[in-house]
């Protein structure tokens, strides 16, 4: 097809990659190498597209350079998604170090080969405990003590960051630089790496116990994929957005307790919600958990046009009717 853009993506059978590819797809104008090693995605997430002439999926390490070599040639674009998310502290952080750093670093040389433009996928969790709220792109960030493992996620991906940075300054890469705040799906993974929400509905449809972390007051604002999608679709895009950190997701904030309570009563099972609150030093050990976190969306609409349009409350509707089979 005249125009078409050719797009390189890892993670692609992940919650955010799958939607993704759904809607490059049908926008008409992509075509699409996706990779995945399988380790968090889920071929389910993808099987719909295999056979569709504009998407080619390689089952692929993004460690492996050769490989990523390989398949990535004539590449306008790359979105760099694949990670290993956040970590308990009973946890190697060695996999969450190396396989983000390592990858990204490769990722960044493939791109510099093509003079391709780099979407890389970075996290909320680099705003650390910061004070300063709505999280800021330009703000400071605050982190905890190096001999807490759980903070290994957020160090290798604000790495990731100054790595993309640097490829930017120094080899002139267009790179964007999205953190995403919490987002969910049917998709989503159902361990505590894909957030509380996919958990909790889980949870409560199939009456089991509600997992609380301490007593469930920490707030977080959670997006229905389609904004996140929708967003880094934008960024693909918007040439303004080249050699910035844009915050992505949803600023309707919520505490885990009242999300909890939430689905319960938009799930109405007749079941009584099951609560078990259990202390955070008994999982997490000395890591203190982030007790706020809200993005400032500023800059996403003054860049991107970027405002997010589904409703945490129709988000998680959304996710319970496709779970209980009603959608």
């Amino acid at each position: 097809m005249a125009g078409t853009k050719q797009v390189f993506m890892t993670g692609v059978a992940g919650m955010i990659g799958s939607h993704l590819l759904d809607d490059l797809i049908a926008a008409e104008d992509y075509s699409i190498v996706g990779v995945d090693n399988l380790s968090f995605g889920q071929m389910e997430n993808i099987k719909h597209n295999l056979n569709h002439p504009r998407f080619q999926f390689h089952r692929a390490d993004i460690l492996d350079f050769k490989k990523m070599r390989d398949l990535c040639r004539e590449t306008d674009i790359i979105v760099h998604l694949a990670a290993v998310k956040k970590i308990a502290e009973a946890d190697s952080s060695l996999p969450t170090l190396m396989i983000n750093t390592r990858g990204t670093e490769n990722i960044l040389e493939l791109a510099r080969g093509d003079g391709a433009k780099v979407i890389l996928a970075s996290t909320s969790d680099v705003y650390g405990m910061s004070p300063d709220l709505p999280h800021r792109e330009d703000g400071d960030l605050l982190l905890g003590p190096s001999m807490i493992k759980r903070w290994s996620y957020a160090v290798s991906k604000l790495y990731c960051e100054q790595l993309t940075f640097g490829y930017h300054q120094d080899y002139n890469l267009p790179i964007v630089v999205l953190r995403f705040f919490g987002g969910f799906s049917p998709r989503s993974s159902f361990r505590w790496s894909g957030g509380h929400i996919p958990i909790f509905v889980n949870a409560i449809l199939n009456d089991e116990e509600v997992i609380i972390h301490g007593d469930g007051s920490q707030t977080r604002s959670m997006a229905y994929v389609s904004d996140l999608s929708r967003a880094t679709v934008m960024a693909m895009e918007e040439e303004n957005a080249i050699g910035e950190i844009i915050n992505v997701g949803n600023d309707q904030e919520m505490s885990v307790l009242e999300s909890a309570r939430l689905i319960h009563r938009l799930s109405k099972t007749g079941n009584k919600l099951k609560l078990k609150f259990i202390p955070f030093k008994d999982i997490f050990g000395k890591y203190r958990d982030i007790q706020r976190r809200i993005p400032d969306l500023g800059k996403a609409k003054r860049i991107l046009n970027y405002t997010p349009q589904i409703k945490i409350e129709e988000a998680i509707n959304t996710m319970i009717q496709k779970k209980q089979g009603l959608t």
